[in-house]
């Protein structure tokens, strides 16, 4: 009999695992909070618009990743993005190539969930075992199972609160720092802003500003803007309601890129509310195989897109292993 195994989260980290697992010939359901997979690798619809609100491009600096990057570049799932800097070179200033997915980041984790089954829109409330194995129960009191093994794949304080009652998995999560992060998505009729694609650390308030209508296969029409406010003031920021957060950040970008008064005909605020991650676990992931269950995420070694696959991937090796 195929044996079950659940993920929870379908982001990068979430999917990779669910792909490994897949692979290895085991029947994978991925339970996802949100409408739409990605987490933070998302593509959001405004009216018309797309916005890449969350991770702004991927690096490949291991080659478990640059080999999955070059396969959804030849795939047509990602290509290079060359963004002109302040010298107004293209790419200029890149240690690495960045590359976007195509025709959205959402595109990056699409190929990860062939084969598996994702529930979307169900947020998941508690994770429980029997003596015939783990099940998954909902915020509505609805469950799912049996499931031999589970890979729990969001950021670090929702996992805790999951594995609350497995100390031996909980307790180091506690180790991890992560902060909000405001994203502003803001349409405009004209090209408004200087002659320059992205800009990084403007001020204490915006971190970065980058002209999302120029990487590859996105609309060109108008001016399409995606802006992260800093650490420190999504923080002092992260109860307050949305559209005074896009005035005051939209009013901040607008005064120090001297723009001239211009009415947005959209513009949406999103609180990525453990956006960024500040102290990492120091770990690939974290697994008991005498439980079946582990944790993955970003957060395990680092911020990167490439540090949520890596980590993905090696759980879902090691629940194999353990289901040998």
């Amino acid at each position: 009999m195929t044996k079950r195994a659940a993920v929870v989260g379908a982001g990068l980290a979430g999917l990779a695992c669910a792909r490994v697992l897949r692979r290895a010939g085991l029947y994978v359901e991925v339970f996802e909070q949100d409408r739409i997979i990605g987490g933070r690798m998302a593509t959001t619809r405004v009216g018309l618009d797309t916005f890449d609100h969350g991770a702004q491009y991927l690096t490949a600096r291991s080659s478990q990743f640059n080999s999955y990057i070059s396969e959804m570049v030849s795939s047509g799932y990602a290509a290079r993005w060359t963004p002109r800097s302040s010298s107004g070179e293209q790419g200029g200033g890149q240690m690495l190539p960045w590359y976007v997915g195509t025709p959205g980041m959402a595109s990056i984790v699409r190929p990860l969930a062939e084969s598996v089954r994702i529930h979307n829109g169900r947020k998941v409330h508690t994770i429980e075992r029997s003596d015939k194995g783990w099940h998954i129960w909902m915020e509505d009191e609805t469950s799912v199972g049996p499931f031999s093994a589970v890979a729990v794949a969001v950021p670090a304080p929702q996992a805790q609160l999951l594995l609350g009652r497995l100390d031996s998995i909980a307790e180091p999560l506690s180790r991890v720092r992560m902060s909000p992060c405001w994203a502003l998505m803001v349409r405009l009729d004209e090209r408004t802003l200087p002659d320059q694609d992205v800009f990084s650390d403007m001020s204490e308030v915006v971190r970065w500003i980058a002209r999302n209508g120029t990487k590859p296969s996105r609309n060109t029409r108008g001016e399409s803007i995606v802006i992260h406010a800093s650490p420190a003031w999504s923080r002092q920021t992260e109860d307050a309601d949305p559209e005074v957060v896009a005035e005051e950040l939209w009013g901040e970008v607008s005064h120090i890129l001297g723009l001239p008064p211009v009415r947005p005909v959209k513009m949406l605020a999103h609180l990525w509310r453990h956006g960024l991650v500040d102290s990492s676990l120091g770990e690939s992931y974290v697994y008991s195989s005498d439980h079946k269950v582990g944790v993955a995420g970003d957060w395990c070694l680092g911020r990167l897109a490439e540090h949520a696959f890596d980590s993905g991937t090696s759980l879902g090796r090691a629940i194999v292993a353990s289901l040998v």
